[in-house]
This record gives structure tokens, sequence and C-alpha cells, in this order.
């Protein structure tokens, strides 16, 4: 198991009905690992995780976080012809003029958004000009650690899982008089179902239904 799954390997074994033996263990932590990963390329991080030293380029009012929604911001500088200036974070109560502000997630006020600004004085400025000049490290996802993840989110990881698992199945389908067997290979990874149950946390387009 890994430490950014969505779902623990006894949730995914009651999803697949597989409870009451180990056979499948290892088969569906691979499984658990993909389907999490794949939940995070559609709805952004769940399970938080920190990103050290990603770079922006500068010259410009707000920088886009690579991965949001964001649980705190460790540190933002921006180097000004080579020189590091760090950046305070700007609060209801101090204006610096070296200062940041990250917006808030819209889906949920208690975390942050990717755009960064640049602040002064209280009000908006510009990033120092270059090229990934602008170094910010954070913490992005929703949720502490796998057990700590709303349900709403487990209950779409295991639809994608119990979607993706019956390529694992066995099935019996008619030929004339003949009963043959049949494998069944899911065209999505992301069912319908999930896509609603998360439509305000999109971060990628629809294109396809499952």
């Amino acid at each position: 198991m890994a430490a950014l799954d969505v779902i623990s390997l006894d949730e995914a074994k009651q999803a697949v009905n597989v409870t009451g033996t180990t056979e499948h263990d290892t088969e569906l932590a691979l499984w658990i690992t993909a389907v999490s990963q794949r939940l995070d390329e559609l709805v952004g991080p769940v399970v938080v995780r920190t990103i050290t030293g990603e770079a922006h380029d500068g010259g410009r009012c707000l920088v886009m976080l690579a991965h949001y929604p964001v649980t705190s911001i460790t540190s933002v500088s921006e180097y000004d012809s080579g020189t590091q200036v760090p950046l305070t974070a700007e609060t209801l109560t101090t204006r610096p003029a070296a200062g940041y502000l990250a917006d808030r997630y819209e889906p949920n006020p208690a975390l942050l958004s990717r755009f960064v600004r640049r602040r002064s004085n209280g009000a908006d400025a510009e990033f120092a000009a270059g090229r990934g000049n602008v170094v910010v490290s954070y913490s992005a996802g929703r949720f502490a650690d796998t057990a700590s993840v709303d349900p709403r989110f487990k209950a779409a990881a295991n639809l994608m899982l119990i979607n993706l698992w019956r390529s694992q199945q066995s099935s019996v389908g008619s030929v004339g008089e003949f009963d043959t067997p049949m494998s069944n290979f899911p065209t999505f990874a992301v069912p319908r179902a999930v896509r609603e149950m998360l439509a305000r946390e999109l971060q990628e387009p629809i294109v396809g239904i499952a």
C-alpha cells in the first residue's frame, strides 16, 4: 500500500467482494494505487503531500500552483537579480511590503486554491521578472492520511475500483446453445457516477462517459 492511497486494502476487498482471502492482496494493492493516482488527476490531490521548490516565472501578479487544493504554504520566495527575497503571508491584520496572498478554494474555503498573488502594502503587485524565479513550497491535498479521507472520496475510489476489477472476473456468455467464457474490459477508468459525485471538484474536462 502507498501512503497516498485513497482507500485501504480492507476497504478495497469489501468493495470487490474478496474478503476472507489474501489471494488477491498483491494485485489489489496495485489497483488501489492506480485508482488513487487517477482520482488525483481528476480532482487534485486527495491525501496531503509535500511539494518542495516548485518554480514559476515571475513578471506577473500571480502564479498558479501545479497541485491544488492547497492545505498550507510553507514558503514563497522571489529571486530579483539573483537575490532571494522571502515573501511574507498577508493577513487581515498585516500588510507586508514583500508579501503574498493565496486565494481560497471555492468548494472548501478551509483550503487554498492554486492562485498565489504577489502583494505589497495591501495591494496587488508583480513578482520580480524572471524565468523560474518564483519558488513555492507547500502542502497539497485534502486529508492527512488514508484513514482520514472523506467517505465521498472513498466511495468514488471504490466505484472506480469495482469498474476496473471487472476485467479480473470471469463471466459466461452464450453463443448459440453453448456457454462460452468471456472477459470484461472496462472502457473508462472513471465512471460517470464518479464525475457526478465530485462535480464541483473536477479539474479536467469530461472526455467520455462510462
